[in-house]
């Protein structure tokens, strides 16, 4: 089945998946959101949806880490 018109294209680090026309960050999102060879909402998994693509939630680990890369960028 073609993608439709309202699909996200994945650059070559994220996943599309063809069955529900989703796209995912990472081919990480994209196995979780597979159930026994259907697909899961993503929502329903705690994703976070951002210009069209589901991405995994952070940990507060990865948060704090993130946060403290980002501020030493701006120094």
């Amino acid at each position: 089945m073609p993608c439709h018109t309202t699909c996200v294209l994945p650059t070559p680090a994220q996943a599309h998946c063809s069955a529900c026309h989703t796209t995912f960050g990472g081919v990480t999102g994209f196995d979780s959101h597979r159930k026994d060879g259907t697909c899961v909402d993503p929502a329903t998994l705690g994703f976070v949806q951002r210009d069209g693509v589901w991405r995994m939630p952070m940990s507060e680990d990865a948060r704090e880490r993130f946060a403290r890369l980002n501020t030493q960028a701006e120094d």
